[in-house]
């Protein structure tokens, strides 16, 4: 099974590997959405070797619930084909701009 991985730094936190349906599963988007606990944070997808639909549905969740928690959320470095699916599913008006 494919695996992603996260670090975070401070109210940075950068993703290596795949975000896929076949990563992103209960226990990762637990563990993503614990991160939007501080008031300001930072996703660096820089890393990313490859997305799907979840990613980009992960994504939208992830802005989504930053909005209820009140944090802050800064999207760096989005991949070139999450924006093509963005695009493709008339939500890349939702993503941030880079």
């Amino acid at each position: 099974m494919k695996q992603i991985e996260f670090v975070k730094k401070d109210s940075k936190v950068t993703f290596s590997g795949e975000l896929t349906l076949a990563t992103i599963n209960s226990s990762f988007e637990k563990k993503s959405k614990n991160l939007l606990k501080s008031g300001q944070l930072t996703l660096d997808l820089s890393n990313i070797l490859k997305v799907d639909t979840a990613c980009l549905a992960w994504l939208l969740a992830m802005m989504e619930q930053s909005v209820k928690k009140s944090c802050q959320l800064t999207i760096d470095n989005l991949p070139n084909d999450l924006i093509k699916l963005a695009k493709l599913s008339s939500v890349d008006l939702f993503l941030p701009k880079n």
